[in-house]
């Protein structure tokens, strides 16, 4: 790498390439070999370097929030569109005219030594009025379009894929908005929200993209009964009533979910969702009883002690009453930070 400083910027060129090639930045600290706008420590660039010097990661962002995108082009929020339906963004107001000081003399919370400061409320800006609105709106369509996670519509390249809005369209027919609302959110909440949303396929495993997660947060259930994962909701205008479970597919244990393949060490444990009144009152958690006192004291312990701390008499921590274990720490867990 070479650096030539001129007046008001430094110059850098890279001496891998033929030519020694500006390079796109101004630092001074910039390793030709690896991607010049993120410097990440494994984002190596082949050899020879692509003109751009970005990794595969940086060339689908946006060159200016770096915001992800289908080709690196600028995002819609960028070039003053509606990120969810691309219609053209109202006149928004300058950030920093937003910005609130209020005097220490001025606050009323009596903490006079520093000024307080608003700042205001930004993260809608990038949509439009009506679908920022569009949880209440009277479009349907509209309305569950805003349910889809943000996450998730970044991951699609910032754009809803056609065939989530077919499928929109066809459970409409079934569903009203605000139930395939409430079937996106335990979707994501309970399943895709933790794991990644793009994933190769191998000689083991099918592989999916964010468009498919899109596709299995709205897709109906695979049941006879109609249920919803398991359950048949209680009518909205009833609600003293509980949700019932579903006698086809046994409160949906009988089910394939979309990627319940995916995390074999789950076990075979149904989720708590999926328990019925009886399995759930009679529901134990895996603990064990201390064996201690000639059997008598049954206090519950967790693998692999079979007796209490009491039993074991392990001595007290200095600062609390606690026991703690003497083979692992000199304190207990509530104070060994000191």
């Amino acid at each position: 790498m070479s650096l030539r400083y001129t007046a008001d910027r430094t110059i850098v060129r890279c001496d891998q390439c033929p030519g020694q090639p500006i390079l796109p930045t101004h630092r001074e600290e910039t390793d030709p070999r690896r991607c010049v706008r993120c410097q990440g420590e494994h984002r190596w660039l082949p050899q020879p370097h692509p003109d751009d010097h970005l990794c595969q990661v940086c060339r689908r962002e946006c060159p200016t929030c770096q915001a992800l995108t289908l080709n690196g082009d600028r995002c819609r929020a960028c070039q003053g569109r509606c990120r969810t339906c691309s219609n053209p963004l109202p006149e928004r107001p300058d950030f920093a005219s937003g910005v609130t000081h209020v005097e220490p003399e001025r606050r009323k919370d009596r903490r006079r030594k520093w000024n307080l400061t608003y700042f205001p409320r930004s993260w809608g800006w990038d949509q439009c009025d009506a679908c920022q609105g569009a949880a209440s709106a009277a479009d349907p369509l509209r309305a569950v379009l805003a349910a889809l996670p943000d996450k998730l519509v970044r991951a699609c390249g910032g754009a809803v894929p056609p065939a989530v809005v077919e499928t929109i369209h066809e459970e409409l027919r079934w569903y009203s908005a605000l139930q395939l609302s409430a079937r996106i959110e335990r979707r994501w909440w309970r399943s895709w929200a933790g794991r990644p949303l793009n994933r190769n396929a191998d000689g083991q495993q099918d592989g999916y993209r964010p468009d498919d997660v899109a596709v299995w947060l709205l897709a109906p259930t695979d049941c006879a009964g109609r249920c919803e994962d398991g359950w048949h909701p209680a009518p909205p205008d009833q609600p003293d009533r509980d949700d019932k479970p579903c006698a086809v597919c046994n409160s949906g244990r009988v089910l394939t979910r979309p990627g319940a393949q995916d995390h074999p060490e789950d076990g075979d444990a149904s989720p708590i969702t999926d328990r019925s009144v009886t399995e759930a009152v009679a529901y134990r958690p895996p603990l064990g009883e201390c064996n201690g006192n000639s059997g008598s004291c049954g206090l519950p312990v967790l693998p692999p002690h079979t007796q209490c701390p009491t039993c074991l008499d392990w001595p007290w921590c200095a600062s609390c009453r606690r026991r703690h274990n003497p083979d692992q720490a000199n304190a207990c867990s509530a104070s060994s930070w000191t």
